[in-house]
């Protein structure tokens, strides 16, 4: 079952940067997720899923090279 993303959150995932293994610092507000990792500056717009076993974040690929 999944449940409802709050419209207005934040939180903090530490040592969760695909990138350099930073912290992760994910706000919501008005129901668009926007994260950004203090150690390298890495911003991103996840999406952002609740389910009953906990919360899933995803991030698209951007660019590929």
């Amino acid at each position: 079952m999944e449940r409802e993303l709050p419209r207005n959150a934040e939180t903090t995932f530490p040592e969760a940067c695909a990138v350099c293994g930073g912290d992760v610092h994910i706000r919501v507000v008005e129901g668009h997720a926007t994260s950004y990792c203090g150690g390298c500056h890495w911003i991103a717009h996840p999406k952002l899923a609740v389910h009953n076993d906990g919360l899933k974040v995803s991030f698209t690929t951007q660019a590929s090279a």
